[in-house]
């Protein structure tokens, strides 16, 4: 993840080792279950065998993952959204817009419970407005910078 500022423009970008991270461990993992069947006994034909075609879906899952791109958080002067390509056209923006009374403010809005635990997802949200929009794919400490760098204010966190 890189935070990138140009005059009036503050990115947090997501890179191309962040999108593929899933597929890399996935590949990772049936690499170990292959090396293992080498070691005495003789290799099993079936665990190969499927490793080999988990191995040919996560490649065309990270090809998918690449092709689809990655989001951006964009901070400006006036408006702070996010960018997701491919997105259908009819979907709502995310996008914040700065008013004189704008403070901004980090909420964690549950998720519901996943296995035994409560799911949170961290939300930047706008003070005067009440609209929020969900950044825990960035990070609470490279949104703020971003945010800051652009003159935007936050209240008590």
């Amino acid at each position: 993840m890189r935070l990138v500022t140009e005059p009036g423009r503050t990115e947090v970008r997501l890179s191309n080792a962040d999108a593929v991270a899933l597929p890399i461990f996935i590949a990772v993992v049936l690499l170990a279950i292959v090396v293992r069947q080498f070691i005495p006994p003789p290799p099993s034909a079936i665990t190969l065998a499927v490793c080999g075609a988990l191995g040919v879906l996560d490649a065309i899952f990270a090809r998918w993952l690449l092709r689809r791109g990655t989001a951006r958080f964009v901070a400006t002067p006036d408006e702070i959204r996010i960018e997701r390509p491919a997105r259908s056209p009819d979907a709502k923006p995310e996008v914040l817009h700065r008013s004189p009374e704008t403070t901004l403010s980090f909420r964690l809005k549950s998720n519901g419970v996943v296995g035994e635990q409560v799911s949170y997802l961290l939300k930047l949200h706008d003070n005067a407005t009440g609209d929020e929009l969900l950044v825990d794919l960035f990070g609470k400490r490279k949104v703020r910078q971003a945010c800051e760098a652009q003159a935007w204010q936050f209240g008590d966190d």
